[in-house]
């Protein structure tokens, strides 16, 4: 077998073997230092975006298409989410938002408040206990496919450097990798029932990723 057949092979078994037996391989977590050449003196350069491995990315795509493939079978997919749907996109939010909801409301004589949330990094937001119980109540995920999940959050680190000085070892208990590919549809999933709540009070939602667009409409009462 030539040498390509060979690096195939061996990664195939390896993915094979994280997904039969629920655990995301510890070098995985271990991200590449970022790219330099940033301006030191912005300190929103120093975010800890990162560069994560390529044999990563391209097992966590094999897990996002089952996971999706799941979702979509059973229709959990957030309905009032368009980031990372079939046929969905930032313009999809504007047309159904703007030009369908809003206008025709005002074709009715209606007038139409829009609030625009965006919430500020997002992604450090997700508690990764409270997403494996949304994972395993709300979408169903059992047995090993959750183990896998739990693995693929647990035991990652963080690390600073800075010139010849680097920081502790620090874990992280929360949030999804920045950079990731399965991190923005675990965000969606973890976020999913903020629809439910802004539903109870009458605001209609819509959202792409962590930008949330609410809206209320109501007709107005003339008075004398």
């Amino acid at each position: 077998m030539a040498p390509e057949g060979n690096a195939s092979a061996l990664v195939i078994s390896l993915f094979n073997q994280s997904l039969a037996s629920g655990c995301y391989p510890s070098e995985f977590k271990k991200p590449l230092l970022k790219k330099h050449g940033l301006d030191v003196s912005q300190m929103n350069n120093y975010r800890p975006v990162s560069t994560l491995l390529f044999l990563s990315k391209l097992l966590e795509r094999i897990v996002q298409s089952r996971l999706q493939t799941f979702l979509d079978r059973h229709g959990l997919t957030p309905k009032t989410q368009s980031a990372y749907r079939q046929y969905q996109s930032t313009e999809t939010v504007v047309t159904e938002v703007v030009y369908n909801d809003m206008l025709m409301a005002a074709d009715s004589g209606q007038v139409s408040a829009l609030c625009l949330l965006d919430l500020s990094a997002a992604f450090d937001t997700v508690d990764h206990h409270l997403l494996m119980r949304r994972l395993q109540r709300q979408y169903g995920l059992r047995s090993v496919v959750l183990q896998w999940f739990s693995s693929y959050l647990s035991d990652r680190t963080f690390q600073v450097v800075y010139g010849d000085s680097t920081s502790p070892t620090v874990y992280i208990p929360s949030t999804v990798p920045q950079s990731s590919v399965l991190g923005p549809r675990l965000f969606i999933l973890y976020t999913a029932d903020v629809q439910d709540h802004v539903a109870e009070h009458g605001v209609s939602f819509h959202a792409f990723a962590d930008d949330t667009q609410l809206s209320y409409t109501s007709t107005v009462v003339a008075t004398k």
